[in-house]
């Protein structure tokens, strides 16, 4: 009986992964041709999600002005282009986690989207892989295994009205995290840790 009963909470645990991770999200990424090199002057910043663990759940990336950078799913990457200097980086799924990057022209920099078992979805957070990560040299390898490389597509009213509803959200973050008591969780990728 404890088996039978074992067996029925994973089987529910398993459903409610899949139904709260598809449904948090709303799809609003597009399939791109990936990039080599950032455009002259810019920086490239690579959200690299090669584990198709926890697949189907998306994992929303923020900006501080509260702009979607992407919903990332499993085996995928995003790609980013821009100005050189400061730029925060916030996601969530079952926690919040912050990237704070200064990044420099011409270079690239990667951050890994982390997936880990969590209570009700997949735990996913952002990892700086900075320069003595020892994951650079499997970089290649992430390559192979991103199916899909995707951007948002900032003309869909699903991404204005995601944005809209998330807005309180990111602001209340910005609040714990940037000048609060969770300032302490905050990561960074600083300008040397380009590639």
């Amino acid at each position: 009986m404890k088996k039978y009963i074992r067996s029925l909470f994973c089987l529910f645990a398993i459903i409610a992964l899949f139904v709260c991770g598809c449904a948090s999200v709303p799809s609003t990424s597009k399939v791109v041709e990936r990039i080599n090199q950032p455009p002259p002057g810019k920086a490239l910043v690579n959200f690299h999600r090669p584990s198709s663990f926890g697949k189907p759940v998306a994992y929303p990336i923020f900006d501080t002005n509260g702009k979607m950078l992407t919903d990332m799913r499993g085996a995928s990457l995003t790609q980013v282009v821009l100005d050189p200097g400061q730029a925060t980086f916030i996601g969530w799924a079952e926690h919040v986690s912050i990237v704070q990057a200064d990044l420099a022209p011409d270079k690239i920099y990667d951050i890994m989207v982390d997936v880990a078992p969590g209570w009700v979805t997949a735990n996913i957070f952002l990892s700086p892989m900075t320069k003595n990560d020892a994951r650079r040299s499997k970089l290649v390898d992430f390559s192979r295994r991103e199916k899909w490389t995707i951007a948002i597509n900032p003309n869909s009213p699903r991404v204005a009205e995601y944005e809209a509803s998330q807005h309180a959200r990111v602001e209340q973050i910005k609040k714990d995290f940037l000048n609060g008591e969770k300032s302490d969780r905050v990561k960074v990728l600083s300008k040397d840790d380009c590639r």
